[in-house]
């Protein structure tokens, strides 16, 4: 079983390694594989991806549901 990606959120969208969108179902979901499963961090430096989470989907380059989102 692969590691689980530290995951820290940033405040600004230039800051992210990636964008994220939360979807409903499941068969919405694209590219969670990159951050589940995860862990969030509290610090910048500790993640291994920042993502900043966008308000419509065309934006995001990861759509999840919040269930499997890194707690």
């Amino acid at each position: 079983m692969a590691a689980k990606a530290k995951v820290f959120i940033v405040k600004h969208d230039y800051q992210a390694d990636h964008k994220v969108f939360f979807v409903d179902h499941e068969y919405q979901q694209k590219n969670q594989q990159i951050i589940s499963p995860g862990e969030l961090v509290d610090h910048d430096y500790r993640a291994d991806i920042k993502v900043f989470i966008v308000d419509h989907d065309y934006q995001a380059s990861i759509k999840i549901m919040r269930k499997f989102f890194p707690k």
